[in-house]
């Protein structure tokens, strides 16, 4: 269909070309318009989500779902942050953060909802020719008397396994305590032994060392908390329990 005339010293624009001109002129003008309303609907009216997380986000494959979501729910500004244990409490009490995830054991239920997304298991990191690698699993008494090398005390790790050796009834020989990548270096040399989360394995595997499920120990339930008590929307930056509850069930429900 021809727009143009050109049989003339100058092309004109034939009937059909007079008509496609006014549609796409007002099309045009509708984008425009379409554009300049998005932009302030994504100024004005995008809701604030400020979620904080332990720093293993990667191991429990959880980065992609919190990315699908912000991808579905564009109406949503989410913000992340990784931090330890100390830290990633204080901004849920402070209302730094919106939501965090962590493990249960950190969450006191009179305070927080706590909705479970995964799990894992306390292992013990060992020399692949220890004599208890051959185990299919082990026993805090099968730890008793070996040298063990644990995660920094304010972690919620090492403080389930002084409750799980307490209750027990041992004392565990700590050599001292240190980061993830530490222990493995000292368990590959044969210093000593250590207990983790088994999802670190498969994230830092070692051919030299192995990891034994520990028997004693209840499985690590990882998950969403918010608080209980959530704050009237009076202000912009106040969160609805409605959207925390649509993130928790995206992450726990992955496409």
């Amino acid at each position: 269909l021809p727009l143009f005339d050109r049989t003339r010293r100058q092309a004109v624009l034939t009937p059909a070309g007079e008509l496609f001109l006014q549609e796409a002129a007002e099309l045009s003008l509708q984008y425009h318009q379409m554009l300049q309303k998005m932009h302030h609907f994504q100024e004005t009216t995008r809701q604030p989500l400020r979620v904080g997380s332990l720093p293993f986000l990667t191991q429990y494959h959880l980065t992609s779902r919190i990315r699908a979501f912000t991808h579905a729910h564009l109406e949503i500004e989410l913000t992340l942050e990784e931090c330890e244990e100390t830290e990633l409490m204080d901004g849920l009490q402070s209302g730094h953060f919106d939501l965090v995830i962590a493990r249960d054991s950190m969450i006191s239920l009179q305070k927080y909802h706590f909705d479970p997304i995964t799990e894992d298991r306390l292992c013990v990191m060992l020399p692949i020719d220890h004599p208890l690698a051959e185990k299919p699993a082990l026993t805090i008494a099968d730890l008793a008397a070996e040298p063990l090398i644990l995660m920094h005390p304010y972690t919620s790790i090492y403080q389930l396994c002084m409750q799980l050796f307490e209750k027990a009834d041992q004392k565990p020989h700590i050599l001292r305590t240190a980061r993830l990548e530490s222990m493995i270096s000292s368990v590959e040399v044969g210093e000593a032994l250590s207990l983790f989360a088994g999802s670190n394995f498969a994230l830092f595997h070692h051919p030299n060392v192995t990891a034994v499920p520990l028997r004693d120990a209840p499985p690590l339930v990882i998950g969403a908390a918010y608080p209980l008590k959530m704050k009237a929307l009076k202000k912009p930056g106040n969160i609805s329990a409605q959207t925390l509850k649509s993130f928790v069930f995206f992450i726990q429900n992955p496409v």
